[in-house]
């Protein structure tokens, strides 16, 4: 399992782009169950872009292990990328406003 945070900002282009129209952009934390570190990567931004958003620099990125989380939304995050292969989790903040 990978973990990588990713900023993103909105695809103008896509179709849920008028439901962020307040938003100034995003970091993405993508849990991702893949083997290869490489593949979940890409795989992470291709997801992200599934999602109307367009990934720009990664922040972040590890390996991650189940014992190291701490928090019961981490554990759920993590649970929910072994069952369906990822989970995408965006923290957004308001246009105008500094990350």
């Amino acid at each position: 399992m990978y973990l990588f945070t990713i900023e993103a900002r909105v695809n103008p282009k896509a179709k849920s782009a008028h439901d962020f129209r307040d938003v100034g952009g995003a970091f993405v934390n993508c849990y991702i169950s893949f083997k290869d570190y490489e593949g979940a990567g890409k795989l992470a931004r291709i997801l992200i872009r599934e999602q109307g958003w367009i990934p720009a620099k990664e922040t972040e990125a590890y390996r991650l292990k189940r014992s190291t989380l701490k928090t019961k939304k981490d554990k759920q995050y993590y649970s929910e990328a072994l069952s369906y292969g990822y989970c995408l989790v965006f923290h957004t903040w308001p246009k105008g406003r500094n990350k």
